[in-house]
């Protein structure tokens, strides 16, 4: 059993992460490899913040991930969100967009820019599912349990655990 188990947000629960990008790609930051095209396009963001509301507001629950968490809020307190974020009015479109529109209420925990999730929660003894390799390679090697969400699995190319939907943590 965890103490605590954390889901992220964008690219598990909702696709905002694919709607980020197409947005990124339309004003011109086209290199998703470029570091500094990712810097330049957050940047933008802090001056036009209703690119956060369009990202967020707009996208769509993942595998009905929002739905199993909405049941599951009632059940389970032991369950929070451990979200990145790049701005402050990231922080407030997420938190509006989740209480207001997807009726989510669990605890949300904010991660900003530069600093690993790891770092601002204790991944010892709790578990995160998250769709980035990255966080779960450093989750686990500070020793938590990770699983790799993808919206579709493509078993074989990691040795980490992966699925495709929220379900896994009634299981967990």
């Amino acid at each position: 059993m965890y103490n605590y188990k954390f889901v992220d947000l964008d690219g598990v629960i909702i696709d905002s992460e694919q709607r980020m990008l197409e947005r990124k790609y339309e004003l011109g930051y086209k290199d998703h490899s470029d570091k500094q095209q990712f810097e330049d396009y957050f940047e933008y963001t802090k001056t036009h913040p209703e690119e956060w509301d369009y990202i967020i507001k707009m996208a769509s629950s993942l595998n009905d991930s929002v739905e199993i968490l909405r049941e599951l809020q009632d059940k389970h307190d032991n369950i929070a969100i451990l979200t990145k974020i790049h701005t402050l009015y990231e922080m407030k479109a997420k938190i509006q967009d989740l209480r207001e529109h997807r009726k989510i209420f669990l605890p949300v925990i904010f991660v900003p820019p530069g600093i690993d999730k790891n770092e601002v929660v204790s991944s010892e003894g709790n578990l995160l599912i998250d769709d980035s390799l990255n966080n779960i390679i450093e989750w686990q090697s500070s020793g938590g349990e990770g699983i790799l969400f993808r919206e579709k699995i493509t078993e074989g190319e990691t040795n980490i655990e992966e699925t495709n939907s929220l379900k896994i943590l009634v299981r967990r």
